[in-house]
């Protein structure tokens, strides 16, 4: 890192709805740093209300980085987060900025913080069996699989995400190593940069008021819309992108699968799930600090920085 630029990266994570892109803003407007999004969805251009994506004025004002990378029908791994993300905070540090990554995707800061080996090439007769099975029972049970094998890996993944669920499901098939296995074992270079991560938690009850809260604000800002736009564009429900919280109940609402009240409910329900799973992605690392959201955090962490120069 640049000698002039003392201050460590800085990773705010936590789960959906704790509060994080507001805290990271504060701390942004505080060390004039810019923003890099450590978030699975919010690298789809045009899935922005039902992934809190930042508003157009504070992408600019931030300068957020990994936003509206990709098209909704594109994949987008983890190591195609660590190669990018990593090559934008590079150049960013070597022109004496200071960047804050920001985010809930646990996995994607695994593979930036540790890096990320290639998979190895699958045998297509195993992703063909993957995919067969999928069809036939639908990926969900995929996903019941990978929790008995990997639920470290799991507990970050939504049951409907085929195109990570595929990926873990061929690589352990083929070689017996899970994708949490893989990312301890088969580490490329760790990020060169000093990191420190602080994860902001809520209470549980407090969490879910903030959730609903959340999910209300989305309906009322126009997430049908959204999601009617994208459909109309010819994006499916198979895509990579709206294989998303928010995006899956608004397909099955939009197409009559469940009535408004209910539609509302199924995604507080998966939302309330998957901040679970991110919660619990990150109480096991020992290197995320988990500080409470309260109007004394962003003291604490400028505390916490300033020991760590």
């Amino acid at each position: 890192m640049d000698k002039g630029n003392t201050l460590p990266l800085l990773a705010i994570v936590g789960a959906t709805a704790s509060g994080k892109s507001k805290l990271a803003q504060a701390l942004a407007d505080q060390w004039r740093a810019s923003l890099v999004s450590v978030d699975s969805r919010k690298v789809y251009r045009g899935l922005d209300i039902g992934t809190a994506k930042p508003s157009r004025e504070a992408i600019a004002t931030y300068d957020y980085g990994m936003v509206d990378i990709v098209d909704p029908d594109q994949p987008f791994s983890a190591d195609d987060y660590c190669k990018q993300a990593r090559a934008l905070v590079a150049e960013r540090l070597d022109r004496g900025e200071r960047v804050i990554l920001v985010g809930g995707t646990g996995f994607y800061l695994e593979a930036f913080r540790n890096g990320l080996a290639e998979l190895p090439d699958i045998d297509p007769a195993i992703r063909q069996a993957v995919q067969d099975e999928a069809e036939r029972d639908g990926w969900p049970s995929i996903h019941r699989e990978m929790s008995e094998v990997d639920p470290e890996w799991a507990a970050e993944i939504a049951p409907n995400d085929r195109t990570r669920l595929q990926r873990a499901a061929e690589l352990y098939r083929q070689t017996g190593t899970t994708l949490s296995q893989w990312l301890r074992q088969s580490r490329s270079e760790p990020a060169p940069w000093p990191m420190v991560v602080i994860e902001v938690v809520h209470p549980r009850e407090e969490l879910h008021h903030r959730i609903a809260e959340r999910t209300d604000k989305m309906i009322a800002m126009g997430l049908a819309d959204e999601v009617k736009s994208l459909l109309e564009k010819g994006y499916t429900a198979n895509d990579p992108g709206l294989a998303t919280v928010g995006y899956v109940e608004t397909i099955d609402f939009l197409g009559g699968a469940l009535t408004a009240d209910h539609w509302r409910e199924q995604i507080i329900i998966h939302t309330r799930q998957y901040a679970k799973r991110q919660r619990t992605w990150f109480r096991q690392r020992d290197y995320a600090t988990p500080l409470p959201m309260n109007d004394a955090v962003q003291q604490e962490v400028t505390r916490i920085i300033e020991r760590s120069e």
